[in-house]
């Protein structure tokens, strides 16, 4: 019992680690880890029921998976390529794909619950009764950039 309680605790450790790679490594996972911020603040903003919270989740996660898997598949065909390689090539141009459509999904998801359901009337207005939370989200689109753009690069 007690190996088998290391070796899920080694199999989180490893997943975390994975997770901080692509965090640390992936511009395009950090334009998702963003973007599904300010969605759940504004879902929140909007008074979100938990079932659009829950649908929410389910696009984030699927979309987030999809770029882990994306770039697991990147990195396993740039070791395999020794140069140009055609194959390797639509490997990597079809898992890119696959994360472009789970985020086309989302946007479809985000749509229906934010224009079809109001959410997005219900955040703005939210936004004009409280100056003080438009202003955290002024402050915070910056920071939001440079973690996008510069984390990972900075030593």
């Amino acid at each position: 019992m007690k190996k088998e309680i290391r070796k899920l605790h080694e199999s989180f450790q490893h997943a975390f680690r994975g997770l901080g790679l692509c965090i640390h490594g992936e511009r395009n996972f950090r334009v998702h880890m963003v973007a599904a911020f300010y969605v759940t603040i504004f879902a929140l903003m909007g008074r979100a029921s938990a079932v659009e919270g829950a649908i929410l989740c389910v696009c984030f996660g699927l979309t987030m998976g999809a770029e882990l898997m994306n770039t697991a598949i990147e990195r396993l065909c740039d070791k395999q390529a020794s140069g140009y390689d055609g194959m390797v090539r639509n490997a990597k141009d079809i898992a890119a794909a696959g994360v472009f459509v789970c985020a086309l999904a989302c946007v479809a998801v985000g749509l229906c619950l934010f224009l079809g359901r109001g959410l997005l009337f219900a955040a703005l207005s939210y936004l004009t009764g409280h100056l003080w939370a438009a202003a955290l989200i002024l402050i915070s689109a910056p920071l939001a950039l440079l973690f996008i753009f510069r984390y990972g690069r900075i030593q």
